[in-house]
This record gives structure tokens, sequence and C-alpha cells, in this order.
């Protein structure tokens, strides 16, 4: 699955109104495409705003190989966020998803997330702490009715040329009405390439590339109230 993002951040060590571009191609798991950076300052608020297209040209079966077939639904996505720095290295957030057509045509709110993440700006490291609320459009979030705590670590860090974005988690998801769960998780890593330009740099800008791929693991899983013993892969660039 490939995603072309266009997003719109404030920068975390600004409160103003300067607005930082990030043109990217990748993919990364929903929950995390506006929140894969460390807290903002204490007392400082950020709105965090984007777009996601998705091509889905085929699915992989159980022989490794891809089917070829097109899906007829390319889900389209648009991510809100906001921050609110509570302490020195601690934010609290809040994320929704507006469906415009996901995988199976249907449009509406994604289920609501609430969380806490807490991030060490000098060894990079930190961790975090959601919750993905069970209320939203019945058709977006399938059978409804559950919701999911994910927890888990993170590691950013500035080398000389590019800047790293990692976090690992685990995602428990409680029951839906129809008896079904799915646990998972998950592992995300992105690498991005500043482009440093003076009339960014004048009018406070900021402009970089990145490439990032995440993998996935499904467990646990639960169909009509009956234990599965199956598991899943996933692995996107």
């Amino acid at each position: 699955m490939s995603q072309y993002n266009l997003k719109s951040i404030s920068p975390a060590s600004r409160p103003g109104l300067a607005i930082a571009l990030v043109f990217s191609f990748c993919a990364v798991a929903p929950s995390f495409a506006l929140d894969e950076y460390m807290p903002v300052p204490t007392r400082v608020m950020q709105v965090n705003m984007g777009v996601e297209q998705s091509t889905l040209p085929g699915r992989y079966q159980q022989s490794w190989d891809s089917d070829n077939k097109e899906s007829v639904n390319n889900p389209t996505i648009i991510p809100m966020q906001g921050k609110f720095g509570l302490l020195d290295e601690l934010e609290a957030s809040m994320a929704i998803r507006y469906f415009i057509q996901d995988m199976n045509g249907h449009t509406g709110l994604d289920r609501p997330v609430l969380a806490l993440k807490y991030g060490d700006a000098v060894s990079g490291g930190g961790g975090f702490l959601s919750i993905s609320l069970p209320v939203g459009f019945e058709d977006i979030m399938n059978a409804g009715n559950f919701a999911t705590m994910n927890f888990g670590g993170l590691y950013n860090k500035t080398f000389p040329y590019v800047k790293l974005f990692s976090n690992l988690s685990y995602s428990f998801n409680t029951e839906d009405d129809n008896k079904t769960k799915n646990d998972n998780i998950h592992l995300f890593a992105k690498l991005e390439y500043p482009l440093v330009a003076p009339w960014l740099t004048v009018h406070k800008q900021y402009v970089g590339l990145n490439f990032a791929t995440i993998y996935d693991f499904d467990f646990n899983k639960m169909e009509n109230g009956t234990s599965k013993d199956a598991g899943g892969h996933l692995m996107q660039l």
C-alpha cells in the first residue's frame, strides 16, 4: 500500500503561527501518521491536519504472490490531531480521522484517540499510552463498540544528515458486538532528510523528504466468540 501525504505541522519549538510542510512518500500507521514526533513544550498547543490518499494495487495471498487485483476503493482520509504540553517532556493529545472513503467505500468518522506521550530530547527515548474510544460511525468501525489500548516506546534521534523516528507498540482490543477481536504488535521506522534552502530558513519554514517502513503482527484472534489459532504479518514501505 502506498500513501501520498501532505502534512501541515506547527514546529514544536515555536508556539507561533509558523507552518512546516513535509512532503512525503511513505506508508505509516494511521494512529501515528501525525504523531511520530517528540512532545511539544510545556503549555504549547499544536494542531495538525493532513490528507492521506492510498492506492491498493493488489493483495498478497498465502503463497506470497499478489493477486494484482486493484481495489475499486482507494481510501482517502483526513487525519486531525490536537496536542498540549502538560509538563516538560510530557504531552496530552486527541486525534480523529475522517474517511472520505475507506477500503469498503464507506464515509464517516473513525474512533477518537486519547493519548499521553513522554519523550526525552537528549537521549531520544520515550514512551506513550493511548486509548481508542468505542464511538464513531458504525460502518467505519466495522462491527463497532470496541476499544483499543495501545502502549509502547519510541526512539527519535537527529544524526548529521538524517533524522530517525521510530516506535514499537502493543495494541489490545476489546471484543466488538460480534465477539470478534484481534491484538497487534506494531513497529514503525522513518528516515527524514531535511531540504535546506535560504528562503525557507528566512520564512521559518521546513521541507523534508522521508521514507518509512512499518511491520505489523496480528495475533490473539477471536471470531464470533471462538479463539482462532492464526496470526498475520504485514510489512509496508
